[in-house]
């Protein structure tokens, strides 16, 4: 028995160090959020308790007092609570993330950050190839292309989108252009009044990182998106993926309390 807690113990830290490399090495590319922050933290915590001299130091240290007892079983019991949740709302991100959409259903595409060049980020080229994708694959759809100009973009990221894929063989006249939003909000509210306006198919495809559809399909129902939805995933860089997991366990009650 003494043997297999060792083991776990092992097995346990080691996943710790992978995953706290994971949450740092964004840091580097100047991503820094709440998800490689609590991430990054959590594993330490974890690593903390799979080396005993560490653990027996820490439960020495709070084992001083009945005041220091209670406030350490509380943070246990939050941390636990916590990474429960976590792993509840990580679940519904990979459940949402497989849903597939219908044939030819209408494409909204959220957008990302365009780069002072006037190039797509990382994160929005990813987001244009799952698009193109799907539309060669499906030859009736069409796509709104959903992203207004930020203050620091030279052009809305619909208009970066439109360029890249026409550029890219997709036909302009089955390309709409929403360059009004500012949030996800705005992005399925305005993508909706196009979709009526030119009665378009009403089923929709949302393209957006996977991370991010459990939460973009709440915003759509939010704004009154009731018809049929599925899920096109962009392929995140791997890198990323830990860290925008974790901001989702963050952003997903501030949506609810709005």
């Amino acid at each position: 028995m003494k043997m297999l807690i060792v083991i776990l113990r092992i097995i346990i830290g080691v996943a710790a160090v992978v995953l706290f490399a994971f949450f740092v090495a964004p840091m580097s590319r100047n991503i820094i959020n709440p998800g490689n922050i609590a991430g990054a933290a959590l594993c330490l915590c974890v690593l903390a308790m799979c080396i005993s001299p560490v653990a027996s130091a820490i439960n020495g240290l709070f084992a001083k007092s009945a005041v220091t007892k209670i406030l350490f079983r509380i943070v246990n019991i939050a941390c636990a609570a916590f990474v429960a949740y976590g792993l509840a709302v990580t679940a519904l991100i990979a459940f949402t993330g497989i849903s597939k959409p219908s044939d030819n259903a209408t494409v909204i595409v959220l957008g990302s950050q365009v780069r002072p060049s006037g190039e797509p980020s990382e994160i929005l080229r990813g987001r244009i190839t799952a698009a193109e994708k799907f539309l060669n694959e499906h030859p009736e759809s069409v796509a709104v292309l959903s992203g207004g100009k930020g203050s620091d973009e030279i052009k809305s990221e619909a208009r970066c989108m439109y360029e890249v894929m026409t550029a890219d063989g997709i036909a302009p006249e089955r390309l709409y252009m929403e360059d009004r939003s500012t949030d996800t909000a705005e992005n399925f509210r305005f993508s909706a009044e196009i979709i009526r306006e030119n009665n378009l198919n009403p089923d929709i495809a949302v393209v957006t990182d996977g991370f991010h559809q459990f939460r973009a399909g709440l915003i759509a129902k939010k704004q009154g998106i009731d018809a049929q939805t599925g899920s096109v995933n962009a392929d995140t860089n791997p890198l990323y993926v830990p860290t925008y997991v974790v901001r989702e366990w963050f952003a997903l009650p501030l949506l609810l309390i709005k």
